[in-house]
């Protein structure tokens, strides 16, 4: 009985252990997603404002994407060259950049997507105007993230300089008594 209750202890912790590697790494694809997001769309409001329209900018950033890949794969770029895919397969551009919003599962990356279909639908006069708003707001939001997670780092070395005060406190006074 003593062995059929560690066996299941055991496997309960593997089934836990599992089940809190998968959320660790859904964070850091979501982490990473937020961090891609203002280069993404600086890139994509210059290709659209130099000409390009949204299908081949796409195609531009997945192709661009696509010889750095090996080194250091990004989940954004990867959903950028799912909808290029899409495209060439048939699915149509706004179900395409509907399926993109959805798997990204971010706000930002839905109102993109949104963003996209309205251009689609109604035409592209204000585009460029929106892309450069969202971009910097997106670049806005980068740096107040990088500024909280600066304070945060500070705030965690907070108490190993307070413990290096106490040791450079201690060599001083213990020659002095």
């Amino acid at each position: 009985n003593l062995i059929a209750a560690l066996g299941l202890v055991a496997a309960l912790a593997v089934v836990i252990g599992k089940e809190r590697e998968k959320q660790t790494v859904q964070a850091k694809r979501k982490e990473q997603m937020l961090m891609d997001y203002p280069g993404l769309i600086m890139k994509f409001t210059l290709l659209v404002q130099a000409g390009m329209t949204v299908r081949k900018a796409f195609q531009k950033i997945s192709l661009d994407y696509g010889r750095k890949r090996k080194r250091n794969p990004r989940p954004a770029y990867e959903e950028i060259r799912i909808v290029c895919y899409e495209m060439e397969s048939g699915v149509s551009e706004s179900e395409a950049y509907r399926r993109f919003g959805e798997r990204c599962g971010q706000a930002k990356y839905k109102t993109f997507a949104t963003l996209l279909i309205q251009n689609l639908q109604k035409g592209s006069r204000q585009m460029a105007d929106m892309l450069e708003r969202e971009s910097t707001e997106a670049w806005e939001e980068r740096k107040r993230k990088a500024r909280v997670l600066g304070e945060a780092a500070a705030t965690k070395l907070l108490v190993p300089m307070i413990m290096m005060l106490i040791v450079v406190m201690a060599i001083v006074m213990i020659p002095a008594f």
